[in-house]
């Protein structure tokens, strides 16, 4: 590891390699938790919408969905990092 660089601020930043650089792990993870909440919301859906909260199966659908573009997304930049093809900031 190369040694901390001073960037005329009060902090030092540290050498430190990110831990998921492509955020992959990240998305199953929380496309998984989201499949998840689906499942145990679907099953209380009638319990849900007797107190007022039947919206709370729309919001897990919601995320999966989401999760589920968001992997389609990490995948790419993986595939693209790996072929040397992916630019970032």
């Amino acid at each position: 590891m190369s040694e901390p660089t001073k960037s005329g601020h009060l902090f030092i930043q540290a050498p430190v390699p990110p831990l998921d650089i492509d955020g992959l792990m990240v998305a199953i993870i929380g496309t998984s938790l989201f499949a998840i909440a689906s499942m145990v919301l679907a099953i209380f859906h009638s319990a849900l919408v007797a107190a007022g909260h039947g919206w709370w199966l729309g919001v897990a659908i919601s995320g999966f969905g989401l999760g589920l573009v968001g992997l389609a997304y990490c995948y790419n930049r993986r595939l693209g990092r790996r072929a040397g093809n992916w630019h970032h900031n």
